[in-house]
């Protein structure tokens, strides 16, 4: 009787492979090969899951994203106002290793996207789903009255999410002056300066 194979299970195991190889060894270290070997397969049976060295990586973005918003999810499922969003925000940030680990894998992607309008794409998409929820989260705080309804809101979600991935930047290329307190901080110091008086 022929082995009964779960290739999403395959998928998910070889994409988790793949990004620590990133956060872990860098770009470089990402070959065919290399992954074949952390994963355990022959060199191969990758084509059977990903077309490409470049598709792997691809999912790879794809899959720390989602990874972010289902921590959120299990954190507070029913997030709301700048609780809400506080939540969402320290999932993205780089406070703990996964989460500097997943920044690393980032930062990579970032770069490859200078140069691919498919990478570029998915980058704006992700981006833009996380600026669509902070948005709603910044709006429920207005309509709770914890934040003033004359707050530019596409503004303030704009300089969120550039403090973000500057906190991302950050925390993987100089550590000593990027430490959780200080990130944390200045998450704080950001949604002080949102919150009514």
């Amino acid at each position: 009787m022929p082995k009964i194979v779960d290739h999403e299970a395959r998928r998910r195991e070889i994409i988790g492979v793949v990004w620590r190889l990133i956060a872990e060894e860098g770009i470089q270290s990402v070959t065919t090969r290399r992954i074949a070997e952390a994963a355990g397969f022959a060199n191969g049976a990758l084509l059977y899951y990903f077309p490409n060295k470049d598709a792997v990586l691809t999912a790879a973005f794809q899959h720390i994203f989602d990874a972010t918003n289902t921590r959120a999810d299990k954190v507070e499922p029913d997030r709301r106002g700048l609780s809400g969003l506080r939540t969402l925000c320290l999932e993205i940030m780089p406070l703990d290793e996964e989460r500097l680990a997943e920044a690393r894998l980032a930062i990579t992607f970032w770069q490859q996207a200078l140069n691919s309008s498919d990478k570029a794409e998915l980058y704006t998409n992700s981006t833009n789903r996380w600026r669509a929820e902070m948005t709603q989260r910044i709006e429920e705080a207005v309509a709770d009255g914890t934040v003033a309804a004359s707050v530019d809101v596409p503004a303030a979600v704009d300089e969120l999410l550039a403090m973000l991935m500057g906190l991302q930047i950050q925390g993987v290329l100089s550590p000593a002056e990027s430490t959780p307190v200080r990130q944390l901080a200045q998450l704080d110091g950001f949604l002080g300066r949102l919150r009514l008086r």
